[in-house]
């Protein structure tokens, strides 16, 4: 290969590196293959916007600036023109932004297009978009003081007011510093803070062991059970009274037959009158009740009786009398005990069939005996009744011999 070859394939080589440095840095939204859309826009300040800035289509980058000219002779919305190169085609609704803003805090400028709400009518991108543009945080913090200014002079020298007071010893602050009585005092209130603090954190530790009453309550399973016990109660005795009134509202119990029952009501009144009728007897001493409650001498015959009593309950509890030896001689007791036994063993005689009693109660052979023996001794008798005349007819004829 010769020379010049050789310098003909270099310098192919150079200028293919370069050609790919140069799109690489500088045309990185550069495609060789597809083909681009461009939109005109208008804006009434660039803002700093300048070709090459990239711009974001809901906030993704689809394409760059292509140029930025302004036009002082067009009207104030539309000084400078802005032609936008985009990688693939984009749809823009009525309702979308198209917005000069910074890149970042450290500077840079982009155009961002928000397309907006998709049930808006489309726009269409062969009309020029309008642009505005975004202030930066510097501008927005200097339009934040210029709308502030007498604000701001007024609170600076409210400030410096402070300052020359605390200086001049005209302040509480100046009075912390220099006045001793005073620094006391705030120390003294530091301690009782501190020491409220500590009350707290003990009580806290307290309610943290379940001691004392509210810790009880907040960690004792028991009370609180009992707690749930108590509210259910409470909670039954309402749900009780409100079906007791919702009875009485719908004509049902003895309520709401007293409220509309006019008879009831009427005996109600009755005995409510009979009552006090009693009351005013019982006042005027008639009757037997207000004898009891008024007659000195019947509550001295009660006393005396109920002395009597407790006396022979004392005497029967100390073994005095006849009916004390009945309650208290066991041997009485064991008699009693011994007939009882007595009584059941002839009880069990008869039941069992044991002798004459138990056969003339269980027996249907001695049963039809004596019916047998019953029926002959009654023929007997009617024959003897039947043969009477015939003997005392005989009896006085041999008389009168």
């Amino acid at each position: 290969m010769t020379p010049r070859r050789h310098l003909a394939l270099g310098l192919l080589f150079l200028f293919v590196v370069g050609l790919l440095g140069y799109y690489t840095l500088f045309k990185t939204d550069t495609t060789f293959f597809g083909e681009k859309t461009r939109i005109t826009a208008y804006a009434e300040h660039g803002g700093g916007l300048r070709k090459g800035a990239q711009v974001l289509y809901a906030g993704v980058r689809w394409g760059q600036v292509d140029e930025v000219m302004p036009d002082i002779d067009r009207p104030l919305a539309k000084r400078v023109r802005i032609v936008i190169s985009l990688d693939q085609p984009i749809r823009l609704f009525r309702d979308h932004e198209a917005v000069i803003e910074a890149a970042s805090v450290l500077g840079g400028v982009q155009l961002s297009l928000d397309p907006g709400s998709p049930g808006q009518p489309e726009v269409d991108l062969s009309e020029p978009l309008m642009v505005r543009r975004s202030l930066d945080v510097l501008e927005s913090l200097g339009s934040l003081v210029e709308e502030n200014r007498e604000t701001i002079r007024n609170t600076l020298a409210s400030i410096e007011e402070v300052v020359t007071n605390v200086r001049n010893g005209n302040a509480v602050v100046s009075r912390l510093f220099n006045d001793d009585n005073l620094g006391l005092e705030v120390s003294n209130a530091v301690a009782s803070i501190s020491k409220t603090f500590a009350n707290t954190e003990q009580l806290t530790d307290e309610l943290r062991g379940g001691r004392g009453t509210l810790g009880r309550l907040i960690y004792d399973a028991e009370l609180y059970d009992d707690i749930r016990k108590i509210t259910g109660g409470v909670q039954k005795f309402v749900e009780d009274a409100s079906g007791f009134l919702n009875d009485a509202r719908n004509g049902q119990g003895l309520i709401a037959t007293l409220l509309n029952d006019g008879e009831a009501a009427t005996d109600v009144k009755g005995a409510l009158a009979s009552v006090r009728s009693i009351a005013e007897k019982l006042d005027r001493g008639e009757g037997t009740l207000a004898r009891l409650l008024n007659d000195g001498e019947i509550a001295t015959s009660l006393q005396s009786a109920a002395e009597k009593i407790s006396e022979f309950m004392t005497n029967v509890l100390e073994g005095e009398g006849t009916i004390a030896k009945l309650v208290k001689d066991g041997r009485l007791y064991d008699t009693a005990l011994t007939f009882m036994g007595d009584l059941a063993d002839a009880s069990e005689a008869i039941r069992t069939q044991r002798g004459t009693v138990g056969r003339l109660i269980y027996d249907d052979t001695v049963i039809r005996q004596l019916e047998r023996v019953f029926g002959t001794l009654q023929g007997t008798l009617e024959e003897a009744r039947e043969a009477a005349p015939i003997a005392t007819f005989v009896n006085t004829l041999f008389l009168g011999f």
